[in-house]
Parts: structure tokens; C-alpha cells; sequence
């Protein structure tokens, strides 16, 4: 447990950030804050570390706690900085923690939630966790990561309705698009050259 302080809506808010009941990675962790202080799930917060370097963190969802004298967030680390071209062509941005087999000690704490089943395609391997957003559809080409370390994936299904403010995509990995636009026909070259370029 330590103290921390983050910002929200435009204001500096006190709070301790402490371990989940379930869980010893720090993946998930309880984030205590005035009771007044009300984020819906799905908020990105930049929560200062132990080392005061600011980490994203996203507000999962308020345990209901009666009586109590604070708020009791549940907060997710993400772990990956996604980005896509929606359908409008529009860039799209988000944070997210992405599921994979290798950290399977987590599956059944992000799929329970508050105590039900909140994701139906759980026999995926690999999913993102991250804010709802209105432009992420089923086909969607993902990049995660930079230069030599980037990895992308395309959705083949997503959960808006589990957990309000959150969306589940479940992804596999694609190989990279190459994004060099076709080349131009030059005066001097004969149609033949760019038959195949458009799909004859």
C-alpha cells in the first residue's frame, strides 16, 4: 500500500493505492479515494508509481461498500498502447492490457469481475481489456509496439456489455501490413506494368 495522487478531471485527488484481494502481480490493484470522487469504469488514469513515474491505470469498476468512509476502486494496469484506422478513417488510440497465454493466473479474475461471468468468448487466447470505444469493430486491424518490436492483430469479436465502460476484443495475431502506397503509372510505362497492382 502506498499513497499516491493523480489527476482527474482537471483536479489533484489524494488516494492509496493497495493490493487486490486476489491477485499478487500488481496487475489489479484497490485504488482508495474520497468517497465524494465519482469515475465511471473505463477512466485512464496516469497513477505516479513508486518511483513517482506515472503508469496508466484504468478504473474497472467501484465496489459497493456500505458504510464506508472512501471509495474503493478496482484499477487495471494497461500494458499496451494500441492504435488502428477505424471505418470513417479516422486514426483511433487507446490503452489496454492485453490477455495472452502467458499470464493465464489472471483469466478467471478479469473474466469474474463483480462475481458473474462477464466475458463469453473466454476460450480465446488473447484479448484486449480496454475503454469502450465505438470505433473498434470485428475485422479491425490492430498495431501494438514499435519499429522491430511491433506485433499486429485483428478482431474477431468484442464484449461492449459486460462491464459498462469496459470492452473486451478478442484478436489474432496477422502479419504486418505493408502501407507503402502502389506505385504510380509513369508516362512512359504500358498498362501492363499495374494489371495485377489493381487486382486484374
Amino acid at each position: 500500500m502506498y499513497r499516491v495522487d493523480f489527476e482527474f478531471n482537471g483536479e489533484i485527488h489524494p488516494a492509496t493505492l493497495e493490493r487486490y484481494k486476489q491477485d499478487e502481480t500488481e496487475t489489479l490493484q484497490y485504488l482508495l479515494t474520497r468517497v465524494k470522487l465519482n469515475m465511471p469504469n473505463g477512466t485512464i488514469l496516469m497513477i505516479p508509481d513508486k518511483d513517482r513515474n506515472p503508469r496508466p491505470w484504468m478504473v474497472y469498476w467501484l465496489e459497493s461498500m456500505k458504510a464506508s468512509g472512501y471509495n474503493r476502486y478496482v484499477v487495471l494496469k494497461m500494458t499496451h498502447y494500441i492504435s488502428w484506422v477505424a471505418r470513417d478513417k479516422s486514426n483511433q488510440e487507446s490503452w489496454a492490457y492485453m490477455y495472452g497465454s502467458q499470464n493465464a493466473n489472471l483469466k478467471d479474475t478479469l473474466m469474474s469481475g463483480r462475481g458473474g461471468v462477464l466475458y463469453s468468448e473466454n476460450q480465446n487466447s488473447n484479448f484486449f481489456v480496454l475503454p469502450t470505444n465505438s470505433n473498434l469493430n470485428r475485422d479491425d486491424y490492430l498495431e501494438i509496439g514499435d519499429d522491430t518490436l511491433k506485433e499486429a492483430y485483428r478482431v474477431t469479436g468484442y464484449d461492449i456489455q459486460s462491464t459498462p465502460g469496459v470492452e473486451y476484443a478478442t484478436v489474432d495475431p496477422v502479419y504486418i501490413r505493408d502501407k507503402t502506397p502502389a506505385p504510380a503509372r509513369q508516362e512512359n510505362e504500358s498498362e501492363d506494368d499495374f494489371y495485377w497492382l489493381r487486382g486484374g
